[in-house]
């Protein structure tokens, strides 16, 4: 609501917490105020982004998949990038590239129904997409 119900002017939330009317002294409240996000921290899994599908199958282009960075205290890196499965949400894990060169570029993950994506990343390190 952002007029009165009283006499019609303009609510104000400037003074208080709740819209209040300054010509009358109405106050809605119902209202109630957005809750804030706190900011995360990158190491503590805050770090989110999400990538596009760049391989070649037309029934994949819409999918989105996201990508969080997380503390892992056993890892020897400290940090790891954890995607979600874009089929079924779950977690997925590094899977090792098993006879195959080793591209920089590339690292593949499995989730444990077995879906299986690469991460492509650019040449500042940066993701810039999946297949």
């Amino acid at each position: 609501m952002t007029t009165c119900p009283r006499d019609g002017s303009k609510l104000d939330s400037i003074r208080s917490e709740y819209p209040s009317c300054l010509q009358c002294g109405y106050e809605d409240y119902s209202y109630t105020p957005p809750q804030r996000k706190r900011p995360g921290n990158a190491l503590l899994g805050g770090l989110a982004s999400k990538l596009r599908y760049i391989g070649f199958s037309p029934q994949l282009e819409d999918l989105t998949l996201e990508v969080r960075v997380r503390r892992d205290n056993f890892a020897k890196m400290g940090i790891l990038t954890v995607p979600t499965c874009p089929w079924d949400g779950k977690d997925m894990k590094v899977s090792p590239l098993m006879g195959k060169r080793k591209n920089r570029g590339e690292r593949i993950y499995r989730c444990s129904k077995r879906h299986r994506i690469s991460l492509l990343s650019s040449i500042n390190g940066d993701w810039r997409g999946w297949m």
